[in-house]
């Protein structure tokens, strides 16, 4: 994935183009439907906050539901999973938010 330069450059970018975000301490990388990403000076939280439609999935990444490729999510004793975005980015959901976005997905599929 290529990566923009975004200091000192404000980026104004439509949600429908993001396929997820990931969270490097204060920093964040956001990733697009064209393979570019961008480094941004901003938390998960605040991108939370305007976009309340992006699931977190683990305490580092937010995604955007539309933008699921495919998922595995394994409950149990030992909790695993993990979503593939449409741009081939791979990431794990924590053990801790499984039950929350295998109910999300399921609730999601049976709208559709």
């Amino acid at each position: 994935m290529k990566a923009r330069p975004g200091a000192g450059v404000r980026h104004k970018f439509d949600i429908d183009q993001v396929v997820a975000i990931t969270a490097d301490v204060n920093y964040s990388y956001v990733y697009f439907l064209n393979g570019d990403c961008l480094h941004r000076s901003r938390t998960l939280k605040w991108y939370l906050e305007r976009w309340p439609d992006l699931l977190r999935i683990h305490k580092n990444a937010l995604i955007n539901v539309d933008k699921i490729s495919e998922y595995s999510l394994i409950s149990g004793r030992q909790p695993s999973g993990y979503v593939i975005m449409t741009n081939n980015l791979r990431l794990e959901v924590s053990r801790r938010n499984i039950k929350q976005v295998a109910d999300y997905l399921a609730q999601r599929k049976q709208v559709q």
